[in-house]
């Protein structure tokens, strides 16, 4: 009988073990090398739920091609508005400043006007005077005031002209001051603000005084004279 050492024993133990290891370890190597291979190389991409697509709108899509006629008309009138500057409040003899004493001996006055005038031209004359002297809104006032401002700067553009030559490229604005008396004449024309450009500032003072004289003033205006400002676009004129 052949007896074993302890020694042997433990050995052989011990190169079986170290057997296994890397026995697994080499199978471990190959299981992931052939998922690494078998994995495309394009990245996928993850998606929760429903994909949506969105489209961005520019502001063409959101404005109309072509401007309607309503817009127009109200460009237009704003640009009449912006054109014609009020330089001090225009009082009205119908204003609650005006003292009930004062406002009487007005109208007074005003209705013996009436009756020379009867006298001297007649019923028609005497009509218009009366209608004159009775009051009217603040509305009324308001609207008589911008339909007057519209006829002033509408005459003043028919007389505005000035060669394509000599227009500056870019856009430039100068301000004329004007003081209109109760006839419609023009007492003080001068520069408020210049454009820098001598023709252009020339051309809008020109067309000022070749306006000259305005419709007169209002009947329910209490000063002698009204002090505006009108503003001239070098837009205007392209």
């Amino acid at each position: 009988m052949i007896s074993r050492s302890p020694g042997k024993s433990y050995r052989g133990i011990n190169g079986n073990f170290h057997k296994m290891i890397f026995l697994s370890l080499f199978l471990h190597v190959t299981f992931i090398a052939v998922i690494f291979i078998s994995i495309p190389t394009t990245s996928r991409h993850l998606t929760f739920g429903t994909a949506y697509s969105v489209q961005l709108v520019g502001s063409e899509a959101v404005l109309p091609a072509n401007e309607s006629s309503l817009l127009k008309d109200i460009l237009q009138s704003k640009e009449k508005t912006d054109a014609i500057i009020i330089k001090h409040k225009i009082n009205s003899i119908y204003s609650p400043a005006v003292k009930t004493q004062e406002t009487n001996k007005l109208n007074i006055e005003k209705a013996l006007q009436a009756l020379r005038q009867k006298r001297q031209s007649g019923s028609a004359i005497s009509e218009k005077a009366t209608s004159a002297n009775s009051p009217i809104s603040d509305t009324e006032i308001n609207a008589q005031t911008d339909e007057y401002i519209g006829a002033v700067w509408s005459k003043v553009k028919q007389n505005w002209t000035i060669p394509q030559s000599l227009l500056p490229d870019k856009n430039i604005t100068t301000i004329i001051d004007v003081r209109i008396l109760r006839n419609g004449a023009i007492e003080y024309a001068g520069f408020e603000k210049r454009s820098g450009n001598r023709y252009f500032d020339d051309s809008a003072l020109r067309a000022v005084k070749k306006s000259s004289p305005f419709p007169p003033l209002p009947y329910w205006v209490r000063d002698n004279s009204i002090e505006i400002g009108i503003r001239f676009h070098s837009s205007e004129l392209r």
